[in-house]
C-alpha cells in the first residue's frame, strides 16, 4: 500500500486529522526539506512489524542450526521425549 505523503507544514496544519487516519490502518510519510522523512504508521501495525521481526530472527536460528547440524530426526526427538517424560513421573 502507498502510504499518504504529506509535507512537514501540511502534517502540523492536519495534525489529528492525520493522526485519526494513521490510528485507523492508514500509513502516512511526512516530508521535510531538512531532515530524512519519516513515516507514522498505527501502533497495530508497529506490533506486527516487532513480531514478524522476532520470528523471522528465530527462523534464521534455526536454519542456522540445520545448517550446522544441530538438530534431531523426527524419531531422534521422540525417543528423547519419551526419556523425559518417564523421568518426571
Amino acid at each position: 500500500m502507498i502510504p499518504k505523503t504529506k509535507s512537514a507544514t501540511a502534517f502540523r496544519k492536519d495534525l489529528y486529522e492525520t493522526l485519526k487516519e494513521v490510528a485507523a490502518g492508514d500509513t502516512c510519510l511526512v516530508t521535510q526539506k531538512e531532515g530524512d522523512n519519516v513515516v507514522l504508521i498505527s501502533q497495530e501495525k508497529y506490533n506486527k512489524i516487532l513480531h514478524e521481526q522476532e520470528v523471522l530472527r528465530e527462523i534464521s536460528i534455526g536454519v542456522t542450526d540445520f545448517e550446522e547440524g544441530r538438530f534431531h530426526s523426527h524419531k531422534e526427538a521422540l525417543a528423547l521425549m519419551k526419556k523425559l517424560q518417564a523421568k518426571w513421573k
